[in-house]
C-alpha cells in the first residue's frame, strides 16, 4: 500500500499554490527536491505495520492541514523512534482503561514508556479564514503585472469569500496607472512614503497593496508570480500562544489514569514561526517572574500557572515528559531539534538516560533546569542537514 497515490495532475516545476493541499502538492510536482520528499516517505511508511497503515494513509492524504500534520508527526516519530532502537506497538491496551495511547515504546522486550503525539495548530474558524485567503492569493498570482510585483500589508481576516477574480481587475487597472521608473527611484533614493498604495477591506479583513519594481529578467518571464511578500500589521497580528498550547495539549492528554509506565507526550506547534525553550519553559513550569521574600531581597521564579503547577500545586503527574517540535516539515527533519522537559513532578518519571535527545532536567538541589546533551536529529535520522537536492 503506497502513502502516496499516482498524480493525475502533474504540475511540472511550479510552486505551490496558496489554496493547494500540501499532500496534493507533493504527489503532483516533478521538482527533484519534492520527488526525493516522496521517496523518502515511502520508505518510512513501508516500515509501519500493514495493519496501521490504511489509517495513516487516509489521514496524510487529507486535505485538511492539521490532518496531514497530524499524520506527518506520526509518521516522522515512529521513524525516529525505530532509528532510535525502539520496537513499536500502536495503540497498546492499557490496564483498566479504555482509551489506547497512540504508541508503546519498547527496547529488547522491556516496555519502557507510552507515547501520545498531538499537533496544536490554529482553530477552525482560522483555518477557514486562511482558506478563503488562500484563495483570493492565488487569483491574484494570475494577475498580469509585467512591471511590479506586490507586497501586501494584512490587517484581520475575512468573515466571507472575497471576490478574488473583481480585486484582481481593480489591481490591474491600478497597476497601468503607475510609473515603474519614478516608483523604482523613489524606492532607491529611500523615499518610501512617495511610494502608491492601495488600499483595500472586505467584511473584517484589510490589505495595503505596495508596489515593487521588478527586475529586467523577472518582467519577462511570465512564470513569475506577482505577489512578493505579506506582512501581518503589527496590531492585528495573530500568533499562536505558545505557552496556552502546550498547557491545552498536556491537559488533553493527561486522560489515562494511573498508569504502569511514564507517559511522553510530543507536542508539534502548528506555527509560522519556530518555538523556543523560554516559551516551552514558561508553558510547562508557569511564566517566569521576580519575587521578593520577608527580607525584601528580589528572587528569580515563576508564576505557578503551567502545565505542571497550578497555585494549588503540581497537576498532570501522569505526564513524564513533553517534546516539542515546532512545526516540522521535511526540509526541516534535520534542523529542527525537539525541546525536551522532564516533569519534576511526575509519577512515575521517566529515566533520563532513556531518551537520546538533548533534554531538560530539574536539579532539585540548585533548584533550576539543566541541559542534559544528547544526539542531534541529523545524526538520529541518518540524513544530511542538505539532504534534499536543490531544484
Amino acid at each position: 500500500m503506497p502513502l502516496f497515490e499516482p498524480s493525475t495532475t502533474p504540475a511540472g516545476q511550479r510552486p505551490k499554490r496558496y489554496g493547494e493541499s500540501i499532500y496534493a502538492y507533493y504527489r503532483d510536482s516533478e521538482r527533484p527536491g519534492v520527488v526525493a520528499i516522496r521517496d523518502l516517505l515511502e520508505v518510512w511508511f513501508l516500515e509501519v505495520p500493514l495493519d496501521e497503515q490504511l489509517d495513516l494513509q487516509q489521514r496524510f492524504r487529507s486535505p485538511i492541514e492539521r490532518h496531514y500534520r497530524s499524520a506527518m508527526f506520526e509518521l516522522f516519530l515512529h521513524h525516529l523512534l525505530l532509528r532510535c532502537g525502539f520496537q513499536l506497538e500502536f495503540h497498546p491496551d492499557v490496564p483498566g482503561v479504555q482509551r489506547h495511547p497512540d504508541f508503546l515504546v519498547s527496547r529488547e522486550g522491556q516496555e519502557l514508556f507510552y507515547l501520545e503525539a498531538i499537533a496544536v495548530s490554529n482553530s477552525v474558524r482560522e483555518e477557514v479564514e486562511t482558506n478563503r485567503m488562500n484563495q483570493v492569493y492565488d487569483v491574484l498570482n494570475g494577475l498580469a503585472s509585467p512591471d511590479f510585483y506586490l507586497g501586501m500589508r494584512l490587517e484581520g481576516a475575512p468573515a466571507t469569500q472575497p471576490a478574488g477574480a473583481r480585486l484582481r481587475r481593480e489591481l490591474g487597472v491600478w497597476l497601468a496607472t503607475l510609473d515603474r521608473q519614478a516608483i523604482q527611484q523613489s524606492y532607491l533614493e529611500e523615499r518610501y512614503e512617495d511610494v502608491p498604495v492601495y488600499e483595500w477591506e472586505h467584511d473584517g479583513w484589510r490589505i495595503i497593496f505596495e508596489p515593487m519594481p521588478k527586475g529586467d529578467a523577472a518582467r519577462t518571464d511570465p512564470s513569475v508570480r506577482p505577489l512578493a511578500m505579506a506582512m501581518a500589521m503589527p496590531m492585528q497580528a495573530r500568533q499562536l500562544r505558545l505557552d496556552e498550547a502546550l498547557k491545552d495539549a498536556v491537559a488533553k492528554k493527561d486522560r489515562y489514569g494511573r498508569l504502569p509506565l511514564p507517559l511522553v507526550v510530543a507536542v508539534q506547534v502548528i506555527d509560522e514561526f519556530r518555538i523556543d525553550r523560554i516559551a516551552v519553559m514558561d508553558g510547562l513550569f508557569g511564566p517566569e517572574a521576580i519575587g521578593v521574600n520577608a527580607q525584601g531581597l528580589e528572587r528569580p521564579g515563576r508564576v505557578p500557572d503551567g502545565a505542571w503547577v497550578s497555585p494549588a500545586g503540581p497537576r498532570h503527574r501522569t505526564i513524564s515528559t513533553v517534546m516539542a517540535w515546532s512545526t516540522l516539515d521535511p526540509w526541516t527533519f534535520t534542523s529542527i531539534e525537539p525541546i525536551v522537559a522532564h516533569n519534576p513532578y511526575a509519577s512515575i518519571p521517566l529515566p533520563t538516560d532513556t531518551l537520546p535527545v538533548a533534554q531538560h532536567v530539574v536539579d532539585n538541589q540548585r533548584d533550576l533546569l539543566v541541559l542534559q546533551a544528547g544526539v542531534s536529529m541529523e545524526q538520529l535520522l541518518g540524513l544530511a542537514r542538505d539532504w534534499l537536492p536543490g531544484d
